[in-house]
Order: structure tokens, then C-alpha cells, then sequence
């Protein structure tokens, strides 16, 4: 299945505008990886494809307010998300200035104007303002709630995309694992952490 069918079977009611975006994007993420080394070399479009499925899906789970995308790299699910919803405010962090500089070319060509992109590492932040904070395969959930203790309130929505069903326990925080309709469409263990502080 490509893109336009995998979203056509599910929930996501994507226009054709931003069917093509994503296709614009997943072909300079292609272009790019050339040289770059944005995301492993193995993968290809329709690996992408489905990619940007999973993360657009987690859409579904934020609450209104800004988002920010920790450890972002190619950008999912910050740029899925910029293109779903154009008119959100979302942030895109990232210490790695190659893939950085991807980033902000991405957002030229697909006119994502209400993204916006960081080269900084989360450890250099010192509060985080955006009511949502998304984060993909960036760092283990203990790891990563242990350098945002400080850094986020209960305001805060925190959401991990994940592919394992296990709730960690961390002191301080309320974790929920939510299964995501990708798994059934997508034949894979997809789901989210749903993060919030006591």
C-alpha cells in the first residue's frame, strides 16, 4: 500500500494537498540521505511511508498549545505533524546540525511557516513552554523523563511513540500506554506513552 491508501484505510482524513507534501517530503528525505545520513540507508519510500503514517497518528493524542519535538532528526513526527496541522505552533530540537540544516530546508520547501527549528541538545533547555512534548526513538522513557523532571509541569502532555506495550514506573510522573490504530493497518506493535507530571 502507498501512502494515499495506507491513510485512506484509517481514521486520517488527509487532503490531497497534504498527501503530496508528504510525498515531497519523504523524496528530499530520500535525496538527502545520500549524503546526509538522516535515516538508515536500508529504508526506502514505502518504509517512509509508513513512517509518516505511524507518526501522523499521534495527532490524534495531542491537547491544544504549542508543540516541541525532542531529538526530532529527519523529522518525525515534528514534520508530519507541521504538515497535518499547519497552523500549530511546532518546534523541532535537534543537536546534530546536518540534520538540522535538513530540517530547515524541508520546512522552506513544504511551507511549514509555523515550524520552527532548534539545534540544541534537551539537557540545554531549561524549561520547557510547549504544552505538548512528542518524542520518537530518541531515548529510553526512564531516561528521558529523568532529564525533563525538571523541565516540564502538569500543564505538560508528554508523548513517546513506542512499539513496546510496557508502562515503566517513574516516581512523579503518570504514564498510560495507548495502542495506536497504526498497529492494526501497519501489521506492528505501534502504540504511545502518554506522560504527565503528578
Amino acid at each position: 500500500m502507498n501512502l494515499k491508501e495506507i491513510t485512506a484505510a484509517s481514521s486520517l482524513n488527509l487532503a490531497e494537498t497534504q498527501i503530496k507534501k508528504a510525498e515531497l517530503y519523504i523524496s528530499l528525505i530520500l535525496k538527502w540521505n545520500k549524503t546526509r545520513n538522516l535515516v538508515s540507508r536500508k529504508l526506502k519510500k514505502e518504509d517512509l511511508e509508513k513512517h509518516f503514517f505511524d507518526c501522523a497518528m499521534l495527532q490524534k493524542r495531542l491537547i491544544s498549545g504549542a508543540v516541541i519535538d525532542l531529538g526530532t532528526g529527519a523529522g518525525f513526527p515534528g514534520v508530519c505533524l507541521g504538515i497535518l496541522e499547519p497552523d500549530r505552533e511546532i518546534t523541532l530540537l535537534d543537536s546534530n546540525r546536518k540534520k538540522t540544516s535538513f530540517l530547515l530546508h524541508a520546512k522552506n520547501e513544504l511551507e511549514l511557516n509555523s515550524v520552527s527549528i532548534k539545534n540544541s541538545r534537551v539537557e540545554q533547555i531549561k524549561k520547557i513552554n510547549e504544552t505538548n512534548i512528542v518524542c520518537r526513538a530518541f531515548k529510553e522513557p526512564v531516561e528521558l523523563l529523568a532529564s525533563l523532571e525538571n523541565k516540564v509541569s502538569k500543564k505538560n502532555k508528554i508523548i513517546l511513540m513506542t512499539s513496546e506495550e510496557e508502562t515503566p514506573l517513574v516516581p512523579g510522573f503518570n504514564i498510560k500506554y495507548i495502542k495506536s490504530e497504526a498497529s492494526e493497518i501497519l501489521g506492528k506493535k505501534r502504540g504511545f506513552l502518554e506522560i504527565q507530571k503528578f
